[in-house]
């Protein structure tokens, strides 16, 4: 069986805009790590300055590599690693230092942000298994019954090759046509690695069975 993640670039996008949102602490947060600093600090206080200063840092230091590797080329793009996503780890620092500076001057826990530091941080770790699951859910599979794009509860496009009518590749839309009638076109500009895509539509081409 063929299987080709379609990894799209305007959700990846979309992906990243939305991390920025965890930026917006760390600004203060870092000014309030260096404010500490500045008052030569000793013990808890000192402890806390280095922690808000470190997070904040490689916080802000990942999203830079987040804008460059949009920048790659397909080859390169970031859709392609299934590790962890130190981005997240590096948010749920923040939200971390952030809860802890609280508790220094208040003596209570925001147990919201200790919560959403949490979901974050599993969020970093699980990133590879989450990346998995959801380009298993938007592939182009082709196997030897037929073809079919997407998966549940995504939406999908099945057809098996004696309902295929044509399989159309164009410079930037794909369009896979049974003979009922149904339709499933493809963004090729779209796609952060087109090749693959082509060369499983190419295969597809060869399956079709011609009409009697």
């Amino acid at each position: 069986m063929i299987s080709v993640p379609l990894r799209s670039r305007k959700r990846r996008r979309g992906l990243v805009a939305q991390k920025f949102q965890h930026v917006i602490p760390a600004f203060p947060l870092l000014f309030a790590g260096i404010e500490t600093f500045r008052r030569e600090p000793h013990g808890l206080p000192l402890v806390l300055a280095v922690f808000e200063i470190g997070t904040s840092v490689l916080l802000l230091g990942s999203v830079v590599r987040e804008v460059r590797s949009l920048r790659k080329a397909d080859a390169h793009a970031g859709h392609s690693s299934h590790g962890v996503d130190w981005f997240h780890i590096f948010a749920a620092g923040v939200l971390l230092a952030e809860a802890a500076e609280h508790w220094h001057e208040t003596h209570h826990w925001k147990r919201p942000t200790l919560v959403t530091a949490a979901f974050t941080f599993l969020l970093g770790i699980f990133h590879g298994r989450i990346l998995a699951w959801g380009e298993d859910r938007r592939s182009l599979k082709i196997d030897d019954d037929g073809i079919s794009v997407g998966r549940p509860p995504l939406g999908t496009f099945r057809a098996k090759w004696n309902e295929v009518d044509a399989i159309e590749v164009g410079e930037r839309f794909a369009v896979i046509r049974t003979r009922a009638g149904a339709e499933r076109r493809i963004d090729l500009s779209d796609c952060e690695q087109p090749a693959p895509v082509r060369a499983a539509l190419a295969e597809a081409q060869a399956r079709v069975v011609p009409k009697a």
